[in-house]
């Protein structure tokens, strides 16, 4: 039988991480089927979805604890098949933000996202130098399921509002 497991992995950034636990899950016949890699302040972090068969599962946790003498942290957590989980009505929003960087941008905007029973699917941010003055410029990408009984044009209204609040500039994208 297929099991769905969730790794978290993360160490001082070095080039191979991404080889060596992908060569621990090839070896036992384990597939990624959705990750998310990324460097950050000097280390590097995992976050994926894989499957195997539900016999290999302890021997992959074997072999990837073996990376703890390199210095990684790592956890393993079970997880459900993507399809077997039940189908949403919903409408996908994506939010992109840029700004002149400072505190408070991701509270004010998740808060207000919650308020509206609104499920993230994704949130990366990013900060940058301004090109000519060197400033700190700040960027998001929001993915977010919104439900069908939440007007998209009210919620897009209410952060709107907000982007204006804290003088962001927004960007709405919806599929």
């Amino acid at each position: 039988m297929k099991k769905f497991m969730i790794l978290n992995l993360v160490g001082k950034d070095r080039p191979g991480i991404v080889d060596e636990v992908s060569k621990i899950l090839f070896g036992h016949e384990a597939n990624i089927e959705d990750s998310r890699m990324a460097a950050l302040g000097g280390c590097f972090s995992i976050m994926a979805l894989f499957s195997c068969n539900e016999k290999s599962v302890e021997d992959v946790g074997k072999d990837l604890e073996n990376l703890k003498n390199k210095g990684f942290t790592i956890s393993l957590h079970e997880a459900q098949d993507p399809s077997m989980l039940p189908e949403k009505k919903v409408t996908p929003l994506t939010i992109e933000v840029q700004a002149m960087d400072h505190p408070g941008i991701v509270q004010e905007l998740v808060h207000l996202l919650h308020q509206f029973n609104l499920n993230i699917q994704s949130l990366d941010t990013q900060t940058t130098n301004a090109p000519h003055s060197g400033d700190p410029l700040f960027h998001l990408s929001l993915k977010a399921e919104v439900h069908e009984e939440t007007p998209v044009a009210v919620v897009k209204v209410k952060v709107k509002e907000l982007a204006d609040k804290m003088d962001l500039d927004l960007r709405f994208i919806t599929d």
